[in-house]
C-alpha cells in the first residue's frame, strides 16, 4: 500500500504505538513528522531514516503546537495526522485529585483539539485528508480506577463523532482506533508494579491485566500500526467517524 506524496505528523511518535506508526508510514512511502516533548529520543528515531524528520512540542501548550506545525508544513503539505500522544493514569476516583484530573484532560483530549485545530485547513487540501486518533477501548466503556483516563478518551470519540460530520463534504476522513491493552512499556511498568506489590508473578500478573478487558493477549504496537495504514489509503474515503475497536480477543 503506498503512501508515496502524503506527509504524515505522529505525535508521540519515537515510542511504543507512536514509532511502529512511524515505521509503517515511511515504509508505505511517507514522509513523517514525529513530534513529542523529548527532543534526544525524537532524534535518535529521526536518525533511522531521512523521511523522518522530528519537532519537539509541549501538545498542551497551544503557541507550542502552533509553531510545530507552522514548521513541519515547511517540510511538505501536511496530509496525514495521527494523534497518539496520550497519558495514562489509574486511581480511584475519590483519590483522582484536580491536578492529574487537569493533566490527564489537558493531554488526551484538549492536545487533540489544537493539533486538530492547527493543522485542518491544510489537511482539507489534501486529496485524500486524514486524521486518525489513537484513543482506547476506554473511550467506548468504563472501567473502575479509570475515570480520569476513560473521560479524556470519551471526550475524544465525542470529537471525533461531531467533526466527522462537519468534514462529510470535504475530502478529509476522521476515525479513531480503540486498542485495549498494547505491548508497550506502559504496560509494562503496569505488571512490574502489580508484581511488587502483590508478589505475583509476572505471568499471574500479566493476566489479571488481561482479565479487566477479557483480552487473550496483548495487542503488538505493529497491530495498531496496520489499522493505521489501511485507514490512510485513498480505498478508505468512506470510512468516517468510525471506532475501530482492537479487543485482543
Amino acid at each position: 500500500m503506498s503512501l508515496v506524496n502524503n506527509h504524515a505528523v505522529v505525535t508521540g511518535g519515537a515510542t511504543g504505538i507512536g514509532l511502529a506508526i512511524t515505521r509503517a508510514l515511511v515504509d508505505a512511502g511517507a514522509i513523517v513528522t514525529i513530534m513529542g516533548r523529548d527532543k534526544k529520543r525524537l532524534d535518535n528515531i529521526a536518525n533511522e531514516s531521512n523521511k523522518i524528520k522530528a519537532i519537539q512540542v509541549d501538545i498542551t501548550d497551544v503557541d507550542s503546537v502552533n509553531k510545530a506545525f507552522v514548521k513541519a508544513s515547511l517540510t511538505a503539505p501536511i496530509t496525514i495526522l495521527i494523534n497518539n500522544a496520550g497519558k495514562a493514569f489509574s486511581a480511584p476516583f475519590h483519590k483522582t485529585s484536580f491536578d492529574e484530573w487537569e493533566k490527564i484532560i489537558a493531554v488526551n483530549l484538549t492536545g487533540i483539539y489544537l493539533t486538530i485545530s492547527a493543522v485542518l485547513t491544510e489537511v482539507n487540501q489534501a486529496k485524500h485528508g486524514r486524521i486518525i486518533n489513537i484513543a482506547s477501548i476506554s473511550g467506548l466503556e468504563g472501567a473502575a480506577y479509570t475515570s480520569a483516563y476513560s473521560a479524556s478518551k470519551h471526550g475524544v470519540i465525542g470529537l471525533m463523532k461531531s467533526l466527522a460530520c462537519e468534514l462529510s463534504k470535504v475530502n478529509t476522513t476522521i476515525n479513531s482506533i480503540c486498542p485495549a491493552f498494547v505491548n508497550t512499556d506502559i504496560v509494562e511498568k503496569a505488571i512490574i508494579n502489580i508484581m511488587n506489590i502483590t508478589g505475583r508473578s509476572r505471568e499471574t500478573a500479566l493476566q489479571s491485566i488481561l482479565d479487566t478487558t477479557g483480552q487473550s493477549k496483548l495487542i503488538e504496537p505493529e497491530e495498531v500500526a496496520l489499522k493505521v495504514i489501511k485507514l490512510c489509503a485513498p480505498e478508505a474515503d468512506t470510512i468516517n467517524g468510525t471506532s475501530i475497536v482492537m479487543d485482543g480477543k
